[in-house]
């Protein structure tokens, strides 16, 4: 079967279309999450936190800093679901967070790779608490959003 010269043109160009839209949708979506932190109880700690699928799509990675925390505190902290007001379950596993160090000057920053991926039906937050021995209490909270 031999395809006339002017006709070429136009089954390369649909085919290539068809091809690009079945790559896209089987592409992770690449949607980034924001978050400002505040201090809880009364502390004056600010921070920020993001969070975005991984390359290969089966994960998210996660960045979080803050400022204004007491220096040289070790401050566990994770992605929950749920909002700061209505608090829910850790996101992905606790062992995927490695506490923070805060240095001498307040700050710190730290960055994880969460072997889960959010849900676009669900909410997030993160939490940053006291000590591994005082989980409950908060010291920082902020919504995650999608940016």
């Amino acid at each position: 079967m031999s395809l006339r010269p002017s006709v070429r043109p136009a089954l390369i160009a649909s085919a290539l279309a068809l091809f690009t839209a079945v790559s896209l949708e089987a592409s992770p979506r690449l949607v980034q999450w924001t978050a400002t932190l505040s201090g809880k109880e009364g502390r004056k700690v600010t921070g920020t936190a993001t969070a975005a699928p991984t390359a290969d799509g089966k994960g998210t990675d996660v960045s979080v800093s803050l400022a204004g925390d007491t220096p040289g505190a070790t401050r566990p902290w994770h992605i929950h679901i749920g909002s700061c007001a209505k608090s829910g379950g850790v996101f992905g596993g606790g062992r995927a967070y490695t506490p923070m160090v805060i240095d001498a000057k307040g700050n710190g920053t730290t960055k994880v790779t969460v072997p889960a991926v959010f849900a676009d039906t669900s909410t997030y937050y993160v939490n940053v608490h006291d000590s591994g021995a005082a989980m409950s209490i908060i010291v920082a909270c902020g919504d995650l959003a999608k940016k």
